[in-house]
């Protein structure tokens, strides 16, 4: 039996009820490049929504979204290519005590980013595809249960190198927890592979792969205790296997917490916890995987490491302050060395209205001691954020330094400063200017080249039917590479071999420009360039990457007539490949309809 009901839009057969809508478009093409064969014709695109339910939405949901040849072009997708694929996912038993789900993404030639920190997004093109399914079981009174498993794979190469990355993985995980006789209980396994070949950004270099294998078991429990209190405690074991083309590791990482939390009196708050590694080395191998990127040699004597922390709080609002101290003690053996620290630390927050802004503000003292005979330190903590709306302008300025704060490892202390500010300005009916700056530099005690910094700029202006916007950013550090990039470096600058670190540093900016003259006509143009260069100790590489898009569309009911022009330009002088140029032209309609 066949059921239309057209107030719902909506197709029922028997107990199935369906929704299809999405867009057919037809256009002429044209495609061109320095890299690529010239091509133009005709060509077909569409997307497509398909959802609904069987028997109830509670019971089985699905919702369905292919999507063929859409760009930058022809569409909203962001993409300089053609991109297709689909998007998937289904619900069952949502509405009971044992929900399930299932996903699946499949993309092909799509563009997605290199990032290199602060700088900017290069282009790359590729396809990817990831399928999930999970299960859980939530009966009153009966411990809980969470099953997940995912996996997923893509390939993808950089425009303006001959260089290609893959990467594959799979991961499941098994989550309970139960609470018994005033205690809460947990525990969870994780088991994760990875297998991924970095991209080869510098000529006559080999590909660097790495395979990745690394199971986890948690447990935990917490119980409230006297004097408003909360105590928890629990334990982790992983076993961890990293193999590369750099180094290969394999070991067990051990760890135990536990920690208590009190207020006794009103405003009081008192409290303390330990935590216990048995191999610093396999954390910091462990740091470097999680980020993507492939660990080089690190000093694999055993190692282990202990933190005590004691703190307490106190608020007197009347005066609208709140006192802080913290007490933390390290002691590490790592690279056949032992080391420890002691770092007290004391400060004061006031947060009150101030001439009609709010006012934030925090100062402190840091007093650090790193082993014996080298004397102390003291270092600083200050922040302060002030917020207010005067007259038609909103307001916002921040700012916050630290001095000697302590790191991963006992032995280093680390600076950091950064700022913030905001203005934004009403200028009438329909008329508005905004604008932002943000910078922040970190870097490590008396260790060259640990340093890292940025700073962004951007402002807008939107004057009845017209909107700008313009940005600029710069910055320069440390990083290792990944396959989505370069990611800053996630541990103590000195432990890595330098040979693993790429230095960079580069600048980028952005102008974009929109406008509806009339109902239904929208114009914009955008373009962004970045200049970069990265150090990897073997080759200097200058990069450089820009890309212009242009769209018109004017809405006539249900009809989309547009046309479309994307650039791009990018170029790694280290690669060995000549710079990439690729550009497309669009011009068609596309009609939008509701099927059922």
């Amino acid at each position: 039996m066949l059921v239309v009901e057209h107030a719902a839009a909506q197709v029922k057969v028997g107990d199935l009820s369906t929704d299809l809508s999405g867009s057919l478009s037809a256009g002429y093409t044209a495609d061109y490049g320095n890299l690529t064969a010239s091509d133009h014709g005709l060509t077909l695109g569409g997307t497509a929504t398909l959802s609904g339910y069987y028997y109830n939405p509670n019971l089985l949901s699905f919702n369905i979204q292919p999507f063929y040849n859409q760009s930058r072009s022809n569409s909203d997708f962001q993409s300089i290519t053609d991109a297709s694929g689909v998007n998937a996912s289904a619900s069952i038993f949502s509405g009971t005590n044992f929900p399930g789900s299932i996903s699946f993404t499949d993309v092909f030639n799509s563009e997605s980013n290199f990032g290199i920190p602060g700088v900017g997004n290069y282009a790359s093109h590729g396809d990817s595809k990831v399928f999930s399914i999970g299960w859980s079981e939530h009966v009153p009174k009966y411990p809980t249960l969470t099953f997940n498993y995912q996996q997923g794979a893509s390939q993808y190469s950089i425009y303006g190198t001959d260089s290609n990355s893959t990467s594959d993985f799979h991961s499941f995980a098994v989550i309970s927890s139960y609470s018994l006789v005033g205690f809460n209980l947990n525990a969870a396994y994780h088991y994760s592979v990875s297998q991924s070949q970095l991209p080869q950004l510098f000529e006559n270099e080999p590909a660097e792969n790495s395979t990745a294998d690394t199971s986890t078991f948690t447990i935990g429990l917490g119980h409230k205790l006297p004097f408003h209190g909360n105590f928890s405690a629990g334990g982790t074991h992983t076993d961890l296997s990293v193999d590369s083309t750099l180094s290969r590791y394999d070991g067990t990482l051990d760890s135990a917490y536990a920690g208590a939390i009190f207020n006794p009196i009103e405003r009081l708050t008192i409290g303390s916890n330990a935590q216990y590694l048995d191999n610093l080395t396999g954390a910091l191998y462990q740091s470097i995987v999680s980020s993507g990127g492939i660990a080089q040699t690190i000093p694999m004597d055993s190692s282990h490491a202990l933190n005590l922390t004691a703190f307490a709080s106190y608020l007197v609002p009347a005066v609208h302050l709140s006192f802080n101290a913290t007490d933390q003690y390290q002691a590490q053996h790592f690279a056949g060395n032992t080391f420890d620290s002691n770092s007290i630390t004391g400060s004061t927050t006031y947060s009150n209205i101030v001439k009609g802004g709010v006012l934030n503000a925090t100062l402190g003292i840091i007093r650090s001691t790193i082993g014996t005979g080298l004397g102390a330190r003291l270092g600083l903590i200050a922040s302060t954020n002030y917020t207010r709306e005067l007259g038609p302008w909103s307001l916002s300025a921040g700012a916050n330094y630290t001095q000697d704060q302590q790191t991963l490892l006992a032995t280093y202390l680390t600076n950091s400063l950064g700022y913030s500010g905001t203005a934004g300005r009403r200028l009438g009916r329909r008329r508005s200017w905004s604008g932002s700056v943000s910078g922040t530099k970190t870097g490590l005690q008396n260790q060259p080249q640990s340093a890292s910094f940025s700073q962004n700029y951007s402002t807008s202006l939107f004057i009845r039917w017209i909107e700008g916007s313009a940005a600029y950013s710069r910055s320069s550090g440390n990083a290792i590479l990944t396959g989505t990039g370069l990611v800053a470096t996630p541990i103590p600058l000195p432990v890595i071999t330098p040979s693993a670190v790429v230095l960079y540093g580069g600048h980028a900016y952005s102008f974009g420009l929109g406008a509806t003259p009339v109902r239904g006509l929208t114009m914009s143009v955008a373009y962004s360039q970045a200049y970069s260069n990265t150090n990897d100790v073997t080759q200097i590489s200058t990069n450089k990457t820009s890309q212009l898009t242009a769209r018109i569309l004017y809405v006539v009911r249900k009809i989309y007539f547009q046309a479309g022009y994307a650039r791009l330009t990018q170029d790694f002088s280290a690669s060995g490949s000549p710079p990439s140029m690729l550009a497309s032209f669009y011009f068609g309609a596309t009609r939008w309809f509701n099927f059922f």
